[in-house]
């Protein structure tokens, strides 16, 4: 496992948080491509970007670091790179989003100038299982769906699964999350990806002020690929322990219809040896007959 994270830790993709962070922080325009491409339309400009963005409602409430945090054409825009499963992703959404709208309303702000906010997370698998690449949420009528009436309250959450890639509509969407799953870009790629992957290279490349990351930032690293693998090898193993209890239960029903059998075979022979087998000829085409005799027994 070390030779695994020591490797992982040379060459970071663009997955690695510390990666995505500076890659995305130093190239607005790239931000910009990546924000396009999971929102589905166009941004005039990125006027601001700030990375590992810390919001602590109240000095009581749990802190919030979000990965990415951008904002465009009156727009907040979160943008949280997923590599590990997260089984709380949607409660965790909806904290990110209330966070960002505390700091956004400061005191005395009236409520109409609340900006639109997104929530971007783009994961690495496929959290939702597999047939769809994009889910976008937003609040709406529960009470009468038919309608689809939405509460237009300015909140929408993007979950994007790299895993899914082939599925999405978009192609320049497509293409993003094929490189955010496999890490690779394709020949003849479009513009976008290819441009990622050089910022990336000219990352790891960049010895002119003493490396891109900071000895911090190289500990983060380690730290996070720990943390990731930890986390995968849980979710292997929960897998594991779901396979295992399912084989557990389809045992216990073989066992069950065994001693069921068992049970009926030497219900047959008693009362065959007693002359009521007509009895148990009529039970065999009534369960609840059938159970009854079986009691009858015990």
């Amino acid at each position: 496992m070390q030779a695994i994270i020591e490797d992982k830790a040379k060459e970071p993709g663009f997955t690695n948080s510390v990666v995505f962070n500076l890659v995305m922080r130093r190239n607005p325009d790239l931000c910009k491509g990546v924000v396009e491409a999971a929102l589905g339309f166009e941004l005039s400009k990125i006027s601001y970007i700030e990375t590992e963005k810390t919001i602590q409602p109240k000095l009581t409430s749990r802190n919030v670091r979000l990965d990415v945090v951008a904002k465009a054409d009156g727009k907040m825009i979160d943008i949280e790179m997923q590599v590990a499963y997260e089984p709380s992703l949607a409660r965790r959404a909806r904290y990110y989003e209330s966070a960002m709208d505390t700091d956004a309303l400061k005191s005395g702000i009236p409520y109409h100038e609340l900006p639109e906010s997104y929530v971007i997370f783009f994961c690495k698998g496929a959290p939702f299982g597999k047939g769809c690449a994009e889910r976008r949420f937003a609040m709406m009528d529960a009470l009468h769906p038919t309608e689809k009436m939405a509460l237009d309250d300015g909140r929408t959450v993007v979950v994007l699964s790299a895993g899914n890639w082939a599925e999405a509509e978009s192609p320049s969407l497509s293409r993003l999350l094929k490189y955010i799953h496999t890490g690779n870009v394709d020949d003849g790629s479009d513009d976008l990806t290819s441009r990622l992957e050089n910022a990336v290279r000219e990352l790891r490349e960049d010895e002119d002020n003493m490396g891109y990351m900071t000895l911090a930032e190289q500990l983060e690293i380690l730290e996070r690929t720990a943390d990731e693998q930890l986390a995968e090898k849980d979710e292997q193993l929960a897998e594991k322990e779901e396979q295992l209890a399912e084989q557990r239960r389809q045992l216990a029903e073989k066992e069950e219809q065994i001693c069921r059998g068992q049970s009926i075979k030497e219900l047959a022979a008693r009362l065959i040896s007693e002359g009521r087998g007509e009895e148990f000829v009529e039970a065999a085409s009534d369960e609840a007959a059938m159970e009854r005799l079986l009691n009858d027994g015990e």
